[in-house]
């Protein structure tokens, strides 16, 4: 079976050709303005939506991406520090003794122990693996020259010391002289810590007088010497 389209549209057409010319304008203008309508609707405005939608994820993956970066920046930083001081632990000597050393680095620098008010030793375990240990230093009227110094040979030493903690109160009475709070501290490794050598388990006194007897138990007895024979009968 045909379908005829001059059939379907030949009522249209009758129609419109008894319109006037101003009818015929006014339809041929509302037949584009649909036209631009239907196209609008169906065509430019998904594709729009869509490059709105897709303009909206792009950025979304730009800013994750930028975050990405910045974690990575940020783990690499970390990275580094942990490297860093993990080659300072590594550093220290496990024998070495703080608190001695502090005094005597003290008393060398400001030439006796006169100017040292007090040092309190801390110890400190930090999860299990490492150990800080500190001494908070209180001085009296000491100079900025012999304080430098002092942090010089502190810090520029053989082993691994920082400064974790620097007050300064100058004192009224005594121009160019302060009171000095400061903590030094090291980190050490537990794992390299000295061990005690282990002593082999003894016996208890009681276990091996109880083996001597079980010895002695298993021994046979020793046999009676043969009697002399009576004199008679020789």
């Amino acid at each position: 079976m045909r379908f005829d389209l001059s059939a379907l549209f030949s009522p249209l057409i009758n129609a419109y050709q008894r319109l006037s010319n101003r009818e015929r304008t006014l339809v041929s203008l509302a037949s584009a303005a649909l036209v631009v309508i239907l196209i609008y609707t169906m065509i430019w405005q998904p594709i729009e939506d869509d490059r709105v939608q897709l303009a909206r994820r792009i950025q979304t993956k730009r800013t994750e991406l930028s975050e990405i970066q910045r974690m990575r920046d940020t783990y690499l930083d970390l990275q580094n520090q942990y490297d860093l001081r993990q080659r300072i632990i590594e550093k220290a000597d496990p024998k070495f003794s703080l608190f001695p050393h502090i005094e005597s680095t003290v008393s060398q620098v400001l030439g006796g122990r006169e100017k040292i008010a007090s040092m309190n030793p801390q110890n400190k375990d930090l999860s299990g693996a490492y150990r800080e240990e500190s001494v908070e230093l209180k001085l009296n009227g000491v100079t900025l020259q012999q304080l430098v110094d002092l942090m010089f040979h502190i810090e520029k030493g053989g082993q691994p010391l920082r400064l974790t903690r620097l007050q300064l109160k100058k004192r009224p009475r005594e121009q160019g002289t302060f009171d000095v709070t400061a903590t030094v501290a090291m980190l050490k490794s537990l794992q390299n810590a000295p061990h005690p050598p282990e002593k082999p388990p003894q016996e208890p006194a009681d276990q091996e007088q109880d083996q001597d007897q079980e010895q002695g138990q298993e021994q046979p007895p020793e046999a009676a010497p043969p009697a002399a024979p009576p004199p008679g009968n020789a």
